[in-house]
């Protein structure tokens, strides 16, 4: 890796889990970590296109559930896919031990 690429790597990273991503090494055993963490959040973030969106007050819930139906389709089939927060960051606390680990070099 070179010395942008580790840089770019730190950064995400570091918007992850802090201040500590700093004292670690940033090889390809991190990389590969990083890798395997944005692949297991793809997971969730590909199952939330297929949850609803809270229905507004007011709405009539037959009109609500066609238009929710359409936007769950809409999600589902998009080019441009994208991480939920809530995934990614469920995705960083799972992998959490395995990313300390690698910075001792276990």
């Amino acid at each position: 890796m070179n010395l942008h690429e580790r840089q770019d790597l730190k950064d995400f990273l570091s918007s992850l889990y802090g201040q500590q991503v700093n004292k670690w090494p940033m090889n390809e055993q991190m990389f590969n970590l990083t890798y395997e963490l944005v692949a297991l959040s793809g997971l969730c973030s590909g199952a939330m296109d297929f949850v609803p969106r809270p229905m507004p007050y007011g709405i009539s819930p037959m009109s609500y559930l066609k238009k929710e139906l359409r936007g769950i389709f809409l999600r589902s089939i998009s080019k441009n896919k994208k991480q939920y927060i809530v995934c990614i960051g469920g995705a960083a606390s799972r992998m959490s031990n395995k990313f300390k680990e690698a910075a001792l070099g276990m």
